[in-house]
């Protein structure tokens, strides 16, 4: 079964290396135009933004609700953390929240798998911080001279009469500490008297998965429009020349927005413009008013939009080369599993159903049926006897050098099935993989690792929730001799042969060559 599902795979990954390597052909021969890149790349930022803004209401919404039980000034620490903590978590992207209380303020930041927590009041002029690890235990603090959390001047100058009637401001941070500037926030009131504004925290890189299409680019910038006409540019890096540059271009993309305000500014439309030095294109566009959000912009370089759509005809080259390796590897696994079951089938092995296992046992021992209780387990003694292993050793040989057979380890003489749990007991892993690594490691050690590969299958089969070992041993195509130790501690050669239902020495040296060619002088 696997090795027909390991072929259709292989078929699979060439279809897809044959399909990536003509969407390559296709696309190498269309012309790459930027008006139709910066269009498209807009039209999928519009879809994603939606959907953020649509996770953003769910979250001040519920916030809203339960806005009442919360009093910023009264409140402990310990309840506003673990309320908080768990919020937090559990709203896609959040990476904080800030609450400006009539006496106190209170910042909750998700910092690098670590808590930054701080509840000061208004007249501080210093502000104490507070680490504390995920199970919200103090690790750390520290004072600060100032912090943009704490002032309502850091969001824009919000007015508060921009925050009545469920109306949300954006802002993006203003810090000077490069690493704070890569935060977004909304910020809107409660219909509550504990605590006048709100500010949910959003990290701006933290978005990218939210914004695929748009931050493939370079250097893409994102520009979003509120709905009291305010330019929000969230900025994605912590390079001072880069943050210089989006700052200026930043200030062209206002100038923009303004001539849309008095000029079809409720149409999708792009626009082209050089800055320093090279032409770039903004496409604008507007949503519904939703959250404090009436539209936005996308600018990327000329350049960028040209590369990156380049970049994609190289990709599906990558993918048809890695589709390639794919079905290749795929093809290999399915054609060594199908050259081993072949030289299984060349060798006469084959497995048994359950059924063809119990009736076998039921026949007893024969010339091909040899029954064990266990590997290494000495029911007499009640302990691990490791001079039973060679006693298996000697079944397998014997089979071996003789017309093959079945091996049962776990069935006792009298044919009842009394399972492996003692063998296993005595391993460091007490399974059946583990059972099979230790005795395959006995049997290469003894015969090699040819003999195994070639001339055994060992499985496990359960009954009545008894598990027993099964090793199917072909008839070999040279003779095996087991090395065992004799009781001066001397090293020894040993051939067996299974006669009837025992496996039986051969101890003449003579005899043991007239068996041996007589037996193995058809393959040699």
């Amino acid at each position: 079964m696997f090795k027909k599902f390991g072929f259709w795979v292989a078929i699979f990954f060439l279809a897809l290396a044959i399909t990536s390597m003509v969407m390559y052909f296709v696309r190498k021969d269309i012309a790459i135009h930027a008006d139709e890149v910066i269009e498209s790349v807009s039209g999928s930022f519009k879809a994603d933004l939606k959907l953020f803004l649509k996770d953003v209401g769910r979250t001040a919404k519920k916030i809203k609700i339960e806005a009442t039980e919360i009093d910023v000034d009264k409140i402990t620490n310990d309840s506003l953390n673990t309320y908080f903590s768990k919020l937090i978590e559990n709203e896609k992207h959040l990476m904080g929240i800030v609450l400006l209380g009539q006496d106190k303020n209170y910042v909750m930041i998700n910092d690098n798998k670590s808590w930054v927590i701080t509840h000061n009041k208004l007249s501080d002029s210093l502000i104490d911080w507070v680490r504390f690890d995920r199970n919200l235990q103090r690790t750390g603090g520290w004072t600060e001279a100032y912090n943009e959390f704490m002032d309502t001047k850091n969001f824009g100058s919000i007015k508060i009469s921009d925050l009545i009637d469920g109306n949300y401001v954006w802002r993006s941070s203003q810090s000077q500490v490069p690493e704070r500037r890569n935060m977004l926030f909304t910020v809107f009131r409660t219909n509550t008297e504990n605590f006048d504004i709100i500010a949910l925290i959003y990290r701006t890189g933290d978005l990218g998965n939210r914004f695929n299409k748009v931050l493939q680019f370079d250097s893409p910038l994102v520009s979003i429009i509120t709905s009291e006409n305010y330019l929000v540019t969230p900025m994605r890096t912590t390079d001072t020349v880069r943050i210089s540059s989006y700052e200026e271009l930043s200030k062209k993309i206002a100038e923009l927005v303004k001539t849309r305000t008095e000029k079809d500014q409720n149409l999708p439309k792009s626009y082209t413009f050089n800055f320093q030095n090279q032409e770039y294109w903004s496409r604008f566009d507007t949503i519904n008013p939703n959250m404090g959000i009436s539209g936005f912009a996308v600018t990327i370089s000329d350049s960028d939009l040209i590369d990156i759509a380049k970049s994609l005809e190289q990709a599906y080259v990558y993918a048809s080369i890695m589709f390639l390796l794919f079905a290749l590897f795929a093809y290999l696994t399915s054609y060594r599993k199908q050259q081993k079951s072949a030289d299984m089938a060349k060798n006469n092995i084959s497995s048994l159903t359950g059924d063809e296992l119990l009736m076998l046992i039921k026949k007893g021992e024969t010339e091909f049926v040899e029954f064990k209780s266990s590997l290494r387990w000495d029911y007499r003694e009640e302990k691990v006897n490791k001079a039973l292993e060679d006693i298996i050793l000697k079944s397998i040989s014997a089979f071996s050098n003789a017309k093959g057979g079945t091996l049962f380890i776990g069935v006792n003489d009298n044919m009842e099935v009394i399972g492996m749990e003692p063998d296993f007991k005595t391993l460091k892993k007490q399974d059946a993989d583990y059972f099979e690594l230790h005795i395959r490691k006995l049997i290469n050690n003894q015969f090699g690792i040819r003999f195994s590969n070639k001339h055994l299958l060992i499985q496990f089969p359960e009954f009545e929730e008894k598990i027993i070992c099964v090793i199917y041993i072909t008839s070999g195509d040279s003779p095996l001799y087991l090395k065992t130790r004799n009781k001066q501690g001397h090293e020894a050669e040993k051939f067996y042969v299974r006669t009837g239902n025992a496996s039986q020495e051969i101890s003449s040296l003579q005899e043991i060559n007239e068996y041996v060619n007589d037996r193995f002088s058809k393959n040699a």
